[in-house]
């Protein structure tokens, strides 16, 4: 039993890189953990901090802190759940679902390890959802970030307050790879957290192969206002112009536009004029992108705007082939009767090609 432990020890230790020593409970806690972990080989996910119920597909992943909302990319990722029916997964997500504080709501946790009979498979309730993007082209990859592509959800989880919470999460102390592993143990210290039905505890995390990623951009280039710009080398015609609205009008500006920054998207129902740059593709099969800029009332903060405009997989080459537009306005003022008075402004396409792989806990 000894080489069957410090093999669990072992197992998981590229996955939770957490301060402790790997304590051995015995009985049904430590069996069950290791049936969910021998079978392990490849380590593929990283451990939340804490379980959370939000799934963060698509945000940048920061060792410290855990998934970083990018205020610049105001767009939300569609999402696809399906059901997980590989039993090494669904063990992989109860084990590290019990070590963070999380007990499940049908199948109470019970008894002198934390774990009772049968009620460890009656727990799982075909309750594992793999959370990923529609379309993982739609993730706005940067080189040498980290980003969320997929999300283990416990649907029968949740964390309870001190008195119900029976798990904790033990670790080797001065092993090679200071691995740690998730044991379910009795007695442990209670930590307190928000009840919520449905619980992410592991992510998968994905980066742009430096390797493959070839990008070309049409260089900045100035905008007239009222006159398109073409960009033969993106295949996109720019046109930029000022919309306005009377006061008092009872109107607001299209709602079909994209505000260049989330506080003009806040305001916009009360803004009076704004500068709207159109992306015109020349293929019929892509749609026009319109980004707008406050001109009335200004908002100083809200004079850049970068966003993907188009991306797809190629799926011959595994490739994620996408189109990004860069916008700056450096000096725009209207005057008092809302008339153009200054209009300097750029704009930059590019068109990026490149693989992704997966990163695993041992890269970051």
């Amino acid at each position: 039993m000894k080489t069957t432990v410090v093999a669990a020890c072992l197992g998981l230790g590229a996955v939770l890189a957490l301060n402790s020593g790997c304590v051995s409970t015995g009985g049904s806690a430590m069996e069950t953990h290791t049936k969910g972990m021998e079978a392990v080989t490849e380590e593929e996910y990283v451990v939340t901090k804490k379980p959370v119920d939000r799934h963060y597909i698509g945000y940048v992943w920061s060792k410290q802190f855990g998934p970083v909302e990018d205020t610049n990319n105001p767009g939300e990722i569609r999402v696809k759940k399906e059901r997980s029916f590989k039993g090494v997964q669904q063990d992989f997500a109860f084990n590290v679902g019990l070590a963070l504080g999380a007990r499940p709501v049908a199948a109470p946790v019970m008894g002198e390890a934390g774990i009772q009979g049968g009620s460890v498979e009656k727990s799982k309730l075909e309750g594992l959802e793999i959370i990923t993007p529609v379309n993982i082209a739609d993730v706005p990859f940067e080189p040498d970030y980290n980003y969320i592509t997929e999300a283990l959800r416990l649907n029968n989880f949740r964390i309870g307050d001190e008195k119900s919470n029976k798990a904790s999460i033990g670790v080797t102390a001065g092993s090679v790879v200071g691995s740690g592993t998730a044991v379910a143990e009795a007695g442990s210290s209670a930590r307190r957290g928000t009840e919520g039905e449905g619980l992410v505890v592991a992510y998968r995390l994905q980066t742009i192969d430096k390797g493959s990623y070839i990008k070309k951009d049409s260089g900045f280039v100035a905008l007239q206002l009222d006159k398109s710009i073409d960009l033969p080398a993106a295949n996109v015609v720019v046109r930029s112009r000022l919309q306005t609205i009377e006061p008092g009008a009872g109107k607001s500006l299209p709602r079909n536009v994209l505000w260049a920054c989330a506080r003009a998207n806040a305001m916009s129902r009360d803004m009076l004029a704004a500068w709207l740059v159109e992306v015109k593709p020349l293929d019929p099969k892509r749609k026009t992108l319109t980004i707008a800029f406050p001109a009335f009332p200004k908002v100083d903060e809200c004079q850049n705007y970068s966003g993907v405009i188009f991306s797809r997989i190629d799926p011959l080459t595994d490739r994620i082939i996408r189109q990004k537009v860069g916008i700056t306005v450096i000096d725009a003022e209207v005057s008092d009767v809302l008339r153009p008075t200054a209009f300097d402004a750029r704009v930059t396409v590019s068109d990026e090609s490149f693989k992704i792989k997966t990163v695993t806990p041992a890269d970051l």
